[in-house]
C-alpha cells in the first residue's frame, strides 16, 4: 500500500480587493429594445491589446475598470476588474454588487456590417437590424440595457475568492477527501 502525501496550503488574507467581475453584456439572436439583433461571432474589441474599458453607464469620461470579451454561440461575456485603487472604481464595484439581479449591462460599439431583415413568425414578426460585425469600445453596468437579458454572472473581491477556496478545502477535508481527490 502506497503512502498518502498531504500538502498544506498557507493562505494569507489581505485587504486587496481586486474587484473581479463577470457579466453577460450581449445575448445573441435576441431582439433588443433598439430593434437590433446581435449575431454570434460579431463582437470584437476595438483595441490592439484585446482589452476593453469598463465605464459607468456609457460615460466615456468615467472609466471604472477594464477586461476582456469572451463569446460563445449564445452570448458575449465581459471578464474584468474594477479599478479598486480609484474612488469611482470602488464605488461602481459596490453599486454593482449591491444591485445584484436588479442591474443589467450594455456596450458601446461601431457597426461595421449589418443588414435589415425580419425576426419572429406570423403576428410576432418584426423588422430588425442584424448586427454582423461590431467593434466594441466599452462595456457598461447600467440600470436597464437595450437587451433585457443581460446580467452579472459573478462579482467578487480577492478576499471573497480566497475565503471560498478555504471553505471548499475545509469541506473536502471533513468529507475525508485529500489533495487531488484522493481518500
Amino acid at each position: 500500500m502506497s503512502e498518502k502525501e498531504v500538502k498544506n496550503i498557507d493562505l494569507e488574507f489581505k485587504q486587496d480587493n481586486e474587484g473581479k467581475v463577470s457579466a453577460v453584456f450581449s445575448v445573441f439572436n435576441s431582439l433588443d429594445s433598439d430593434g437590433d439583433v446581435v449575431l454570434p461571432g460579431s463582437i470584437k474589441s476595438g483595441f490592439k491589446s484585446g482589452s476593453v474599458p469598463m465605464v459607468w453607464a456609457h460615460k466615456w469620461d468615467m472609466p471604472i475598470g477594464k477586461g476582456t470579451i469572451k463569446s460563445d454561440d449564445g452570448k458575449a461575456t465581459f471578464e474584468g476588474e474594477f479599478f479598486m485603487d480609484t474612488e469611482s472604481g470602488k464605488e461602481a464595484y459596490n453599486i454593482v454588487k449591491n444591485m445584484a439581479d436588479m442591474q443589467q449591462w450594455s456596450f458601446g460599439y461601431r457597426v461595421n456590417d449589418a443588414e435589415r431583415g425580419k425576426i419572429g413568425e406570423g403576428d410576432e414578426e418584426k423588422d430588425a437590424r442584424f448586427l454582423k460585425d461590431l467593434t466594441v469600445f466599452e462595456v457598461s453596468p447600467v440600470l436597464v440595457g437595450a437587451n433585457q437579458d443581460t446580467y452579472t454572472l459573478a462579482i467578487k473581491s480577492n478576499t471573497e475568492l480566497l475565503k471560498e477556496i478555504v471553505d471548499e478545502k475545509e469541506l473536502l477535508e471533513k468529507a475525508g477527501i485529500g489533495p487531488a481527490g484522493s481518500r
